[in-house]
């Protein structure tokens, strides 16, 4: 009888032992499929960033809408100054230009020239994993310092980011945000 409970206890450890095995490995594959998701949002974040970027240089603003900026990225130009000569010591830029010492060359860029070829302009709004849903985005302007700065925010929730992961037994809090920019402050970086 003694050998009974033994071997039962014995089975009991096995079993738990594997439960704790299996419980610990699923929260260490959770967290390596996570980091693996947020690098990719956040790569199609910079992407939106660099596109947005671009687009104020040209229009003086952010895009406020999807549509909008990737027309931009399919079919506008981006302008491209070049100064053709040196700039003598003793006089400025402008009054170079006006004596002919140097020249400036105006020329124009398709702007999808920002990414690399093969690159799906279409691509920016959806959210990756996320099955079609796309990044929320604002644009604006605010009123930093007495100055009006032009502002953008684009977004998503932690819950589309990781949708087909499970994350219930997770330290996740899934309405947070990943997003770059703000439409409190005059920035172009993520939060990350």
């Amino acid at each position: 009888m003694k050998i009974g409970i033994q071997a039962a206890l014995f089975a009991i450890a096995i079993v738990l032992a594997y439960f704790i095995y299996v419980g610990v490995q699923n929260k260490i594959d959770f967290r390596d499929m996570a980091d693996q998701r947020r690098e990719v949002v956040q790569k199609r974040l910079k992407e939106v960033v660099k596109a947005q970027k671009k687009f104020k240089q040209e229009k003086g603003r952010y895009a406020a809408n999807f549509p909008e900026l990737i027309n931009f990225v399919q079919n506008d130009s981006l302008t491209i100054i070049k100064a053709i000569g040196n700039v003598p010591d003793s006089l400025t830029e402008v009054e170079a230009v006006e004596m002919g010492i140097v020249i400036r060359d105006t020329a124009l860029l398709p702007a999808s020239s920002i990414f690399a070829d093969g690159f799906s302009a279409d691509s920016l709004k959806y959210i990756p994993f996320a099955g079609g849903d796309e990044f929320k985005i604002q644009a604006g302007v605010i009123e930093k310092n007495k100055v009006k700065v032009n502002v953008f925010e684009v977004s998503t929730t932690l819950e589309k980011a990781f949708r087909g992961l499970e994350s219930k037994n997770e330290a996740v809090k899934l309405t947070d945000l990943i997003k770059v920019g703000s439409m409190n402050e005059p920035i172009t970086t993520g939060n990350w």
